[in-house]
């Protein structure tokens, strides 16, 4: 059966960042229009300070995820990655574009977790 993340595997991390996937996602999928500020560099602390200082304007932090909710990572120890919760025959992947990869991907959670580390899953508001 299709989920909806489906048409965002295989999307080159060039054509859109972590936080842009996310963006479209919302946008095509769950009728929310968010505009993320934009990152002026590659670099993890500054990515990290726009997540950690902006984080409450776009989301609320919640116990248990639900199928496409936020979930925030730390990357190299910072709070500088994101991703969407997918729930798919009861297992719980994580949506999200990888620049190491290459492009976006469904991980496993429990495979993502050898990456990065899951700092929570946030409702958007």
């Amino acid at each position: 059966m299709a989920h909806w993340s489906d048409p965002y595997i295989d999307i080159p991390h060039a054509d859109l960042d972590c936080a842009q996937l996310v963006e479209r996602v919302l946008r095509e999928q769950f009728g929310r229009d968010y505009n993320f500020l934009r990152r002026t560099s590659d670099d993890l602390d500054h990515r990290s300070s726009l997540i950690v200082t902006h984080a409450a304007d776009y989301a609320r932090r919640i116990d248990q995820p639900v199928d496409g909710c936020g979930v925030l990572m730390f990357a190299r120890g910072r709070r500088a990655h994101m991703g969407l919760y997918c729930l798919i025959d009861h297992a719980p992947y994580v949506l999200h574009s990888d620049s190491v990869f290459g492009s976006s991907v469904r991980t496993p959670l429990t495979r993502l977790m050898r990456c990065y580390k899951v700092e929570g899953f946030y409702a958007w508001l």
